[in-house]
């Protein structure tokens, strides 16, 4: 998992403006409607329209694992808090990553660990009001992704203790250290030495509610691990030459638009080679 960063000029225009806010009002309407039994279908659902963006923003790979969704499974508009109890950020883009379905559908799915405060649902009146009284309704729900930030979004609208890493508004990269099992050739997501308990509780949810370490992704993992480490070696042992061209092996696989790039930067930087 690397950072993120949200292309706020390239938001579809159903998401922003006087669309979102119609969108906002019909959900609104839904749940004084429905309460609980509230159904994300039709225009209440159709996020999809997002995902061109999204996958644009990590690279075509997963948010989560780092994989190429285009090998691994289809990519998918993802919730990081889920809208089943986040109803309020269903229509909100920066509640939105790209996921493959093994991380979003297999391991996430509705979950989402919080260690201490929870955001708390808006209140909603009994019935739709109307004019300033809606409008102060609607402002309240959610941000409009095309003109807040992120100190924004972090100070008013995702405030509670989320055990998860949101890449688009925490570094992950921070939180992670990565261990490698040469005998049974595969490279876990651990704590770092010495962490702090945000790293602990950030690794421990994404190996739990993400599956980071399940065993088709540490075996992956070990596969450009290997190829990584080999350039590592001929950067620090070969010839002039050989060196020249070993650097910018390992540099195009730190880029982000590789897969696993948190754990080669890692690694890399284990090594001292300069990123």
């Amino acid at each position: 998992m690397i950072k993120l960063t949200r292309t706020r000029d390239q938001i579809h225009p159903d998401f922003t403006g006087e669309k979102l806010f119609s969108k906002l009002v019909n959900l609104v309407e839904a749940r004084i409607r429905d309460g609980d039994s509230l159904e994300f279908k039709g225009a209440l659902g159709d996020w999809s329209k997002t995902k061109k963006v999204l996958k644009t923003e990590s690279f075509g790979k997963c948010a989560y694992c780092e994989s190429d969704t285009e090998k691994v499974a289809h990519g998918d508009v993802e919730h990081f808090r889920p809208k089943s109890i986040y109803w309020w950020l269903a229509l909100c883009v920066d509640n939105y990553n790209f996921s493959c379905q093994l991380c979003n559908q297999t391991y996430k799915s509705d979950k989402f660990p919080v260690s201490a405060r929870m955001l708390k649902a808006p209140k909603l009146p009994k019935a739709l009001p109307k004019d300033a009284a809606l409008k102060r309704l609607i402002a309240r729900i959610c941000p409009d992704p095309a003109t807040v930030t992120d100190s924004e979004l972090l100070k008013k609208w995702f405030t509670e203790d989320s055990d998860l890493p949101n890449p688009y508004l925490e570094d992950p990269e921070k939180l992670f250290a990565w261990a490698v099992s040469e005998v049974n050739e595969e490279v876990h997501l651990v704590a770092p030495t010495n962490a702090k308990p945000r790293a602990k509780r950030a690794v421990n949810a994404a190996v739990e509610y993400l599956g980071l370490n399940r065993e088709t992704l540490t075996r992956s993992r070990f596969v450009v691990y290997n190829e990584l480490q080999f350039a590592l070696y001929v950067w620090q042992q070969g010839t002039r030459e050989a060196k020249n061209i070993a650097k910018l092996q390992v540099e195009r696989m730190c880029r982000s638009d590789r897969q696993y790039t948190g754990m080669a930067r890692f690694f890399a930087k284990e090594a001292g080679f300069p990123l």
